[in-house]
């Protein structure tokens, strides 16, 4: 059940969990902030290890001039383990494995030492994702600064269905396009103003995703827009709380990708809720 009311005490301490939920999720040792790298691999064989010449290079002090070999060949990646590096994937030290990308159920974590390797399918095309548990952003991020919880941005939007959900088309950060269904248009509004935008399923039926920018992207809020996750729609109104508005990953690694806001969501409000423009590490 959705609780379309709070007493301003308990969005304070809703919207406190939250943020301390989120918190522990962006630094823990699978977080945003432990990306390193995102390799796009063609066809091929593709050497993996700290010696510069490798393709894809690991950080000094943290693997070995040459840790293995990716091949892709014929919609498969296979691993291969070079010497007796203690490489770990499925709960048990491996010298050769097909891969298992995020697009398969129960995809691979590969690791090794402070690292792990992640596949990603996307399409017809694969990138290795590589996170460092002791990486630099994770060891020195400063948090993030927020606006005031204010209860009168926690807001029952109006749902003009569409007759069937629509499918969209949202472009990411490498220009390629991640697909969505949008239920209809949210109608709101924030004392005279009136704005509406288009939530999309992130997963079936199951929560809302909003993606958004607004009048603080030009200087109090990250510049490509930020995000927000509300219950399904119930009665025809959806409700945005806006004061858990978060900044996508991207805004934290310049190895993440984002889907990036439709023009739609380009809100013509300035909305001065939920998380400010990141801190820069030291």
């Amino acid at each position: 059940m959705i609780a379309w009311t709070m007493t301003r005490e308990e969005l304070e301490q809703d919207v406190q969990a939250y943020r301390k939920a989120r918190l522990a999720r962006l630094t823990g040792v699978r977080g945003w902030l432990t990306l390193i790298g995102k390799v796009w691999l063609g066809q091929g064989r593709h050497t993996v290890g700290a010696d510069p010449g490798s393709d894809i290079v690991l950080p000094a002090g943290r693997a070995p001039a040459k840790l293995a070999t990716l091949t892709v060949a014929d919609g498969t990646v296979r691993l291969d383990v070079e010497g007796n590096a203690d490489v770990f994937a499925r709960g048990e030290r491996v010298d050769t494995l097909e891969l298992r990308s995020d697009a398969r159920q129960a995809p691979d974590d590969v690791t090794f030492g402070t690292l792990s390797f992640q596949l990603l399918e996307r399409g017809e095309a694969f990138a290795l994702r590589i996170r460092d548990s002791e990486s630099v952003a994770r060891k020195s991020f400063p948090g993030i600064p927020t606006y005031a919880i204010d209860p009168t941005w926690r807001i029952v939007a109006r749902l003009e269905p569409f007759g069937t959900a629509k499918e969209m088309a949202i472009e990411d950060g490498d220009g390629r396009l991640q697909t969505y269904l949008c239920p209809g248009v949210a109608h709101f509004q924030k004392d005279s103003q009136r704005a509406s935008l288009l939530p999309l399923y992130e997963h079936r039926d199951e929560r809302l995703f909003v993606l958004f920018r607004d009048l603080t992207s030009r200087d109090e809020t990250y510049g490509a827009g930020r995000f927000l996750y509300a219950p399904p729609p119930e009665e025809g109104r959806v409700l945005l709380d806006f004061n858990k508005a978060f900044n996508p990953p991207c805004a934290f690694t310049p190895h993440a990708v984002c889907p990036l806001p439709p023009s739609e969501n380009m809100l013509p409000l300035r909305i001065e809720a939920g998380e400010k423009r990141p801190l820069a590490s030291e």
